[in-house]
């Protein structure tokens, strides 16, 4: 059957395309031919060795239908090592554009249409009669081939003096911009192939970087299918719409996890956003190098800081909840269960044993990294051997206070307020909230395995005004929020922000708290070069917060821990003259350093991370998520011997009396 007047297609060609769901009359108009070796020669401009005959698909251009140029599908390719090499052929020399349907020139200018970007021309055909069949006002386009969209844009100097060939996304791509919904739908080997899911995920990089609103969706791997094309034509029209409407779900899935967050605790959008994140990490945290914990505190009790642990205890993967844990319960715990540590009352554990708190503390602090190991000796007697155990899991941490600062820094700060009378929630009962939320958790533990490959590519933009850790910590959100689409991109690095650096965030290390009140006790005292430490104490206590005047036991904090929370900074007390005595204090000049590395005044943009392979750790190792409740095992055959060789663990002084130590521990979890 002639489909155009200069080729034909061959009945198998045909019954090919038919499969597919691509009709003679979209063919016609496509302008799709089979030609010879010669007419690709001389029609195409089709140079090289060996026979070019094949199919071919004209590139035309999408408002005026002037062909630029065309792409032949060969039909005999040579075959290496088992595989076709040069299976598609294009004029050597010719400006690289993408395959755009025919007659598409108002869907194109039309931003509300949305966008699906694929491989192959056979694609784009099969999508568009889809569209035509179902009614859905899509606009496929074939980036021929999974890097397809980048090509030669220009000529630039090199550094040595020489014109060399400037390469970067071509024009074509221009249409993907300014919040119009684009799909990725990239062949069903972007799951397997990692150079085709390090194209996609560059590619959604740029797409983003020009204001698109993204969308991911994935192509299962099943056999026979390989495009959008295959799947069609194998598992037809209705679920190909599935995994669209699939795709678009992610943002909806967040949007509703954080309203179901909301219907039970009062948080800030903020807030809200940044928990929310979180408990869709906890379903990809096995691969991923970071975990941000949430640090959920509170200046005083009945702040909801536990209801806000029942109510995402509902939403994550395999929730741990325990409120006093001994160090080799918890890693023995995190070892075997993979959960999510839901960890409330830390505030009770910083009165209690000293040396069960530093080594629960040490366990908080490895586990943040997916290396992050505890090391024991196991056994009895002369069968003792020596095992690591892994610490890596997220973790909420809630309590009175202030998290230690080690921990503080691997956490995002949640700081929780006693509600008004005027706001509202619901009662948590589980009877009528368990059959709302099982239906939830499983949207987003489905949603997440979809992603999985897309987040093990993630190169998320990260805000320059979050430091290192933060960074480190904001990474697998951003992923996630990228992933999902919508709103959330956005307003997830403004909450991240918000959190990381705002008024919360300032609250959880007493010693930069420390650091930026006494800077500004000394530009208030503008003429004073330094203080004597009662002088110091005096002008701390005067401070509105208050926590200098009622630092331990409601009494204000001495001069011991004062040095104590300095010392880490390397500043000390000093002789300060006094008229005929010489007192010890601090001077102006120690904290010059300090300040400007800890607490700076206009806080310089930390650099963006050098790009990195992906986000996550290398090796996919999630198992089937459980929302199983484990109780925490309290008993520990470890003696204290055994307890020492924890990584991070905080530098302990024997020579400290008990009213010392319980004195720099006050108003720390």
């Amino acid at each position: 059957m002639s489909t155009n007047g200069h080729g034909t297609l061959t009945p198998a060609h045909l019954a090919m395309f038919s499969h597919l769901g691509i009709t003679a009359e979209l063919l016609n108009q496509a302008r799709i031919e089979r030609v010879t070796d010669r007419e690709a020669r001389e029609k195409y401009g089709i140079v090289g060795y060996g026979d070019m005959s094949g199919i071919v698909f004209p590139y035309m251009e999408p408002m005026t239908g002037h062909r630029w140029t065309g792409r032949v599908r060969r039909d005999n390719p040579e075959m290496q090592d088992g595989k076709a090499k040069r299976k598609y052929v294009t004029a050597y020399g010719d400006h690289h554009h993408f395959f755009f349907p025919p007659g598409c020139g108002e869907l194109l200018a039309d931003a509300s249409v949305d966008l699906i970007f694929v491989e192959a021309e056979q694609s784009v055909l099969a999508l568009t009669a889809w569209s035509i069949r179902t009614g859905r006002k899509i606009l496929p386009v074939g980036l021929g081939g999974c890097w397809g969209w980048r090509g030669r844009i220009g000529r630039v100097e090199s550094p040595n003096g020489e014109r060399v060939d400037e390469v970067g996304p071509i024009a074509d791509l221009r249409w993907a911009n300014n919040g119009r919904k684009t799909y990725v739908l990239l062949d069903a080997n972007a799951s397997t192939n990692p150079k085709v899911r390090q194209a996609r995920a560059a590619l959604v990089r740029q797409l983003r970087k020009q204001g698109a609103d993204v969308v991911v969706p994935e192509l299962p791997l099943v056999e026979g299918v390989n495009g959008p094309d295959d799947f069609i034509g194998e598992r037809g029209d209705e679920a190909m719409l599935q995994i669209l409407e699939g795709a678009e779900s992610g943002s909806a899935i967040l949007n509703d996890v954080a309203l179901f967050i909301r219907r039970f605790v009062i948080l800030s959008s903020a807030q809200v956003t940044a928990v929310t994140l979180w408990c869709a990490h906890t379903y990809a945290y096995l691969i991923a190098i970071w975990t941000a914990y949430l640090a959920i505190t509170s200046a005083e009790k009945r702040c909801a800081k536990s209801r806000l642990l029942e109510t995402v205890g509902y939403l994550v993967s395999s929730p741990w909840a325990t409120a006093d844990i001994t160090a080799a319960a918890l890693f023995r715990g995190i070892e075997k269960k993979r959960p999510t540590l839901l960890l409330d009352e830390q505030d009770a554990a910083k009165n209690g044993d000293k040396e069960k708190f530093e080594n629960l503390r040490a366990v908080l602090n490895a586990g943040a990294h997916y290396k992050g190991r505890v090391t024991r000796c196991v056994g009895k007697g002369s069968e003792q051997d020596v095992k690591d155990f892994t610490a890596f899991c997220p973790k909420a941490i809630a309590g009175i206070g202030w998290l230690a600062d080690t921990v503080a820094d691997r956490s995002i700060p949640i700081r929780m307020k006693r509600k008004l009378v005027s706001e509202k929630v619901e009662r948590l009962h589980e009877r009528t909230v368990e059959p709302i939320a099982a239906p939830l958790r499983k949207r987003l533990s489905d949603w997440i395995r979809q992603q999985l490959p897309a987040l093990k590519d993630a190169e998320p933009d990260i805000p320059e005004q979050l430091n290192d850790r933060q960074q480190d910590g904001a990474e697998c959100l951003l992923a996630i929020a990228d992933a999902a689409g919508g709103d959330w991109p956005e307003k997830a690095r403004k909450a991240l922000i918000e959190l990381y650096t705002g008024d919360a965030s300032e609250d959880q290390s007493l010693p930069t708290l420390l650091l930026a009140d006494i800077r500004d006790i000394f530009d208030r005292l503008q003429s004073a070069m330094a203080l004597s430490s009662a002088e110091l104490i005096e002008e701390l206590k005067k401070i509105e917060h208050g926590i200098w005047a009622e630092y331990h036991q409601e009494k204000p904090i001495g001069t011991r821990a004062l040095s104590k929370l300095l010392g880490g900074f390397g500043i000390g007390p000093q002789g300060v003259r006094r008229g005929e005595k010489t007192p010890k204090g601090y001077r102006k000049e120690s904290f010059i350093e300090a300040w400007e590395r800890y607490v700076p005044l206009s806080p310089l943009p930390h650099p963006q991370h050098a790009p990195q392979a992906n986000v996550y750790a290398g090796e996919t190792h999630i198992s089937d998520p459980q929302h199983e409740w484990f109780v925490a095992d309290e008993k520990s055959e470890e003696s204290p011997m055994f307890m020492r060789g924890v990584a991070d663990v905080a530098d302990k002084s024997g020579s400290r009396g008990t009213q010392a130590q319980e004195e720099d521990m006050e108003g720390v979890i």
